[in-house]
């Protein structure tokens, strides 16, 4: 009778850590059905594996920059990919070998890892390729795997490295013995650290900025973040003063207002919501979005409510009011642009030094958007770049209060032509840190 009792009591706690914490649920389980990947994540370290590559000497005439990027499929390509993909083009274009080079296979994904015919039309979209005649891919800039223990990538020994995540740093750092130059590029697109609580990765997100590395950061605000928190070398002024820093483009040939103004008719508002992001903070944008949709604002128009951000979205939620939020398809990058282009507010958190894409997307798109400030990232900082940026704090109160000004605005009918003062394509971005890209890479494996 003790052990009946003891059992029913045991299910009963399983059943109530399926309603408080579905994710710790689904943990648990992997004891029983997957025993081995269970014991990975209860020593709490997101396991990158390592490059499959090997050293050809034959190969050392022709050094060729490696750009490791972890997958390159159509449903990953949001904006830090993109942006990836871009640097990776404005380097080549300067005579440099460069080679994309994917860290692990998508599921799902082409035979060869990366579809060609896919790859090469995001290309020319995200890179402008279609617009200046370029070739795309261009022939100094190939896509390759490192994915396939089986058939090991070759690289050259003067070869050098792009990082562009904390995990791919760390595959570059176990590489660095066997090279001739102990050295890499590290594109910083983020605060990595900040994705997990204080934990074993945390330790080794934070241990990647204490590596030999040349950083090259996507926005002003996120490299005066690196300095602020003395991160590994960036505590030294003299190594942060060789980063190179650039603001992002938002290609106004995607991202542009519509033809004609939207009146009156259905209201629109997206929530880019991302589950797998903990820097999105679903659960405070939905309790600032249910106290919103209380407000009278939300009553002087039909409104819909669409949760966007592709994989990991969110189910169908109520918000009161007999309003829903509702899950939208993944959608491609010229069709991400239409969405926005067809909505009339964001909601967009991010706690985190960057400003996200998203935001800037949408501002661009004459839309209204509501995003919070976050330590570098004041709200002076993000409504200098438009008008149609709402900066609030990242609290409930805070966030709910802009959405209500975000809908007066609508409802009073807004200006969707506001500037956003930033480059407008990704040449006028990356130019100079291009330039000095293939300098420092020239300079390094001393090739003419």
């Amino acid at each position: 009778m003790p052990t009946s009792f003891a059992l029913i009591r045991k299910v009963r706690n399983h059943l109530r850590l399926l309603w408080d914490d579905p994710e710790k649920f689904a943990s648990n389980l992997l004891q029983f059905t997957n025993p081995s990947r269970f014991r990975e994540k209860l020593a709490d370290v997101m396991v990158a594996a390592p490059l499959h590559v090997c050293v050809d000497p034959a190969l050392a005439a022709a050094p060729a920059l490696n750009v490791l990027q972890p997958i390159l499929s159509p449903t990953s390509m949001t904006g830090g990919p993109n942006t990836v993909v871009n640097v990776a083009f404005w380097v080549a274009k300067r005579g440099i070998k460069v080679r994309l080079v994917t860290t692990r296979e998508a599921p799902g994904s082409h035979a060869s890892g990366t579809d060609p015919a896919w790859f090469s039309q995001h290309f020319a979209l995200v890179t402008g390729a279609s617009v200046t005649g370029d070739p795309v891919p261009p022939p100094t800039l190939s896509v390759v795997s490192a994915a396939d223990q089986a058939a090991p990538l070759p690289i050259g020994p003067r070869d050098m490295f792009l990082a562009t995540h904390w995990s791919t740093a760390q595959q570059v750092k176990a590489q660095l013995p066997l090279m001739a130059v102990k050295r890499f590029f590290y594109l910083i697109q983020d605060f990595d650290p900040g994705l997990y609580a204080w934990s074993s990765n945390y330790a080794l997100a934070l241990e990647t900025y204490e590596l030999d590395h040349i950083g090259v950061i996507n926005q002003r605000q996120l490299y005066d973040y690196l300095l602020a928190q003395h991160a590994g070398r960036y505590a030294d002024p003299g190594f942060a003063r060789g980063s190179l820093v650039f603001e992002p483009a938002i290609d106004r040939a995607v991202f542009h207002p519509p033809a004609e103004p939207r009146t009156g008719g259905k209201r629109r508002l997206l929530f880019y919501a991302r589950p797998t992001n903990p820097r999105n903070m679903l659960g405070l944008g939905l309790n600032a979005l249910r106290a919103a949709v209380a407000d009278p604002a939300f009553q002087h128009a039909e409104w819909e409510f669409l949760a966007i951000g592709g994989r990991g979205g969110v189910p169908q939620m109520e918000l009161g009011r007999g309003r829903r939020l509702i899950p939208e398809s993944w959608v491609d990058y010229a069709g991400y642009g239409r969405l926005l282009r067809e909505a009339d507010i964001l909601l967009s958190p991010m706690l985190s030094p960057h400003t996200s894409y998203p935001v800037l997307e949408m501002a661009a798109s004459g839309g209204i958007v509501v995003t919070n400030s976050f330590a570098t990232k004041t709200r002076q900082k993000l409504e200098a770049l438009s008008a149609n940026i709402i900066a609030a704090p990242p609290t409930e109160a805070g966030l709910a209060n802009a959405l209500i000004k975000a809908a007066r605005r609508v409802t009073a009918g807004v200006d969707r032509y506001a500037t956003l003062n930033l480059p407008a394509d990704w040449q006028a971005s990356l130019s100079g840190v291009a330039q000095r890209m293939a300098e420092i890479f020239r300079e390094t494996v001393a090739v003419p």
